[in-house]
């Protein structure tokens, strides 16, 4: 190989004496086969001509493929017979010999602003939709997968079919935002919201797992109309580490039929154990229903009951929301002729597009400025009949006026219907207000259910005493039903109320003397025991969580063990200190009953002084009285599950609704860390400037 190296090496250079001293356009005539070789060469010495005629110059030297990364982005020509490089985005000329190498190149490609543009790298100045719904400028950078993220969180949160990514309009659309993204299929957006439903639950499951009180749990069932499949919503509900109120749809998983309490308590037990939370567990709230009861039952025989409250004699919570229903709807049945009337007449004068017109000129020639508009109700929600009596009660004149001009109308109320249908919206606003205010999620509601409660069994002890028959009647009704909850409820709602600084023991011992009852001070002395009980029953297991704990130290040696279990002996023949807590908190003056109190905060801060009893109230403070909130989780079932989606997996359901609750917890999270990281960025920055304050002086 040397050999033939040196043979020709003396071509070689006459070869390249040559051309070098040709002119372009007698190295243009020079056939050259371009195989895959460098870009081509554009003489740009005279313009015109290069336009016109799309002259191509050959490479200088060699032919060889050119194999630097650079080249895809630059087009060599000869400018002036110059070997130039021209950037393919920017237009700018630059040298393209190659001696001139391809460093400057690539770092023209890197800078190169428009190449950047063209990629969809380059930061643009836009709009950014927080989760509140405001935009805020910032820097935005295209990414294909940031994109597809957004579309699942919005298919999510809105409720989309997932069929819309493939509309063709919809497609169009995106092209028009950037012809860059790429629209994903039905099927990849699904496979997007099952991993993201399995990324979101890692870490709710986290959460969950480092938070140091106790889990109550509400649940309810549900059978979709267009599937005919029934679901169960598991909501758990807890106080976080913050100290503030938290609460997470964690299954809403299908239970094929029947749905009998072994089946449901299965699925059920299932859950708390795939969730941990087994070992946490305060109360499950349920609506009041025989098969409920058997379920409740079967799931405590499944859990260690020494790991729940008063070995779980306390687990069974009862929807107040569902007891309240219960109460009214024995009260109106001794009205239900009246409201039978009123029902039939709204029917009739809903039922036809024709009839509503009619009905409304009648309330014109009479002219009534009432705007509400008439709606029926269901029998077995009497929110839904107050809600069809007060809208019916302005148009008493109307119905009477339509009698004397349509003949079918056969179904008129009485005045002495209306005229208890005014009596019982009245004394139904008692039963609204207190359902309103138990039926909240933001705020604690176990230490307002005891008050509340009260006011309702003092205002049917007046309706007890009322002059009219049929008001007595109806009272009777209800104290009968809720004579037969009173018992059950009373008294763990009411410790919730002794843990409120603002009512502690004496509102108890208030509604007791309301009552009439005899003895004021033993059911004031009745609660300080359940109360007491349970300081004990903590402050036990706290001490025998404190000893496990230590056993678990490493290097202890046998004098540090024996003087921890001499501590924690002492602890237990001393139980008078453990009531000392409960009498210094009780021994307080109440707080000031203000607007904006702040019970969880008070506890965060105030209850420091008392561990045990904070970590009591961090436990009562979470239980929900209402199941509303695994029931409102139905409300979005059925917007899911509608006659266009009816086909959706229950695996795809299960992940859609979780997701969407998860996602709507972490908004104004992600506020809240907006500020922290801001807070943070500025404690740094005072930081350094006082840093370099003392490094000058």
């Amino acid at each position: 190989m040397n050999v033939i190296v040196k043979l020709f090496s003396p071509f070689f250079v006459l070869c390249s004496y040559f051309l070098n001293q040709m002119t372009p356009e007698q190295l243009s005539n020079i056939p050259v086969e371009n195989n895959n070789g460098p870009p081509p060469l554009l003489s740009l010495a005279n313009p015109e001509n290069q336009h016109a005629n799309n002259v191509v110059d050959p490479p200088l030297g060699s032919t060889r493929p050119l194999k630097s990364d650079v080249w895809p982005h630059f087009t060599r020509m000869f400018i002036h017979g110059i070997l130039k490089a021209k950037c393919n985005y920017c237009k700018k000329v630059l040298a393209g010999k190659s001696t001139n190498g391809t460093s400057h190149l690539r770092t023209h490609r890197n800078r190169c602003v428009h190449k950047q543009i063209h990629d969809g790298s380059q930061r643009i100045l836009g709009p950014n939709y927080k989760a509140k719904g405001n935009s805020e400028l910032s820097a935005n950078q295209f990414s294909n997968e940031v994109c597809k993220n957004e579309l699942c969180i919005m298919i999510l949160m809105h409720e989309y079919p997932l069929s819309m990514v493939d509309h063709l309009y919809f497609k169009r659309f995106c092209c028009t935002l950037n012809p860059l993204f790429k629209v994903p299929t039905r099927n990849t957006i699904k496979k997007d919201i099952i991993t993201r439903y399995g990324d979101e639950r890692s870490k709710i499951q986290r959460v969950i797992d480092e938070n140091k009180g106790r889990i109550a749990v509400t649940t309810d069932m549900w059978t979709a109309t267009n599937q005919k499949r029934g679901y169960m919503a598991v909501t758990a509900h807890y106080i976080d580490n913050n100290w503030e109120l938290r609460s997470h749809l964690i299954r809403f998983l299908y239970v094929p039929a029947p749905h009998t309490s072994e089946r449901l308590a299965g699925r059920l037990s299932q859950c708390l154990l795939d969730w941990n939370i087994d070992s946490t567990l305060s109360t499950i709230t349920l609506d009041n229903c025989t098969t409920n009861d058997s379920m409740i039952n079967l799931v405590r025989q499944r859990l260690l009951l020494s790991n729940l409250i008063k070995d779980g004699a306390l687990l069974h919570m009862r929807c107040s929301a569902h007891i309240l229903n219960l109460i009214v709807r024995d009260g109106l049945d001794v009205l239900k002729d009246g409201i039978e009337k009123i029902r039939e007449s709204v029917v009739f004068w809903t039922c036809t597009p024709r009839r509503v017109e009619y009905f409304h000129e009648t309330a014109q020639q009479l002219k009534l400025n009432v705007s509400t508009k008439l709606v029926l109700d269901c029998p077995t929600r009497w929110n839904s009949t107050y809600n069809m009596l007060s809208a019916a009660i302005p148009y008493k004149d109307v119905f009477a006026r339509l009698k004397q001009r349509e003949s079918q109308y056969n179904s008129l109320p009485t005045d002495n219907h209306w005229d208890f249908a005014v009596i019982v919206c009245k004394k139904l606003v008692v039963f609204k207000e207190i359902t309103e205010v138990l039926s909240g999620s933001k705020y604690p509601t176990a230490n307002q259910f005891f008050p509340e409660v009260c006011k309702l069994r003092l205002s049917m002890m007046e309706w007890l005493d009322d002059s009219d028959s049929m008001i007595v009647s109806m009272a009777e009704k209800m104290w009968n039903k809720f004579a037969k909850y009173w018992d059950d409820i009373h008294l763990l709602l009411a410790v919730a109320t002794v843990l409120d600084p603002r009512f502690k023991l004496a509102l108890v011992e208030f509604y007791a003397a309301k009552f009439g009852s005899p003895n004021t001070d033993l059911v004031g002395e009745r609660v300080k025991s359940v109360v007491s009980e349970l300081v004990l029953e903590y402050q036990r297991k706290s001490a025998n969580n404190i000893g496990s704990s230590t056993n678990l130290v490493p290097n202890s040696s046998a004098m540090d063990m024996d003087f921890d279990l001499f501590v924690s002996q002492r602890k237990k023949s001393r139980p008078s200190l453990v009531t000392t807590e409960l009498e210094h908190y009780l021994a307080e003056e109440l707080h000031p009953r203000t607007p904006d109190f702040d019970l969880l905060g008070w506890w965060k801060i105030g209850g420091v002084k008392y561990p045990t009893l904070q970590c009591i109230a961090r436990d009562l403070l979470a239980v929900p009285v209402t199941s509303v909130a695994s029931e409102s989780a139905f409300s979005s079932g059925g917007r899911l599950l509608d006659p266009h989606r009816s086909r959706l997996q229950p695996s795809t359901v299960e992940a859609m609704m979780c997701c969407r609750s998860w996602l709507q917890n972490d908004k104004h999270a992600g506020i809240v860390i907006v500020y922290v990281i801001m807070f943070v960025h500025d404690c740094f920055s005072f930081c350094f400037d006082f840093c370099t304050f003392c490094s000058c002086r």
